[in-house]
């Protein structure tokens, strides 16, 4: 049995990430304000690297936690 191949979502749908857009960033972190891996976000390394850039701009203007507490 073969599996199916991973598609990028950003390759296939063409999102785009901005850090003025903070709600389309918190879909790719988790409740306690990490960014969430490859396996889960199912993005390319090059986008993944992206989005992590575009969070850590964001939060540097705090448009996003660095953290929340539980």
């Amino acid at each position: 049995m073969f599996q199916r191949r991973r598609v990028c979502r950003v390759c296939d749908q063409g999102l785009t990430f901005r850090y003025t857009d903070p709600e389309t960033l918190r879909q790719f972190m988790n409740r306690r304000g990490k960014i969430l891996s490859r396996r889960m976000t199912r993005l390319c390394a090059k986008h993944q690297n992206w989005l992590a850039r575009e969070i850590d701009r964001a939060r540097k203007i705090a448009l996003l936690p660095y953290e929340d507490k539980p």
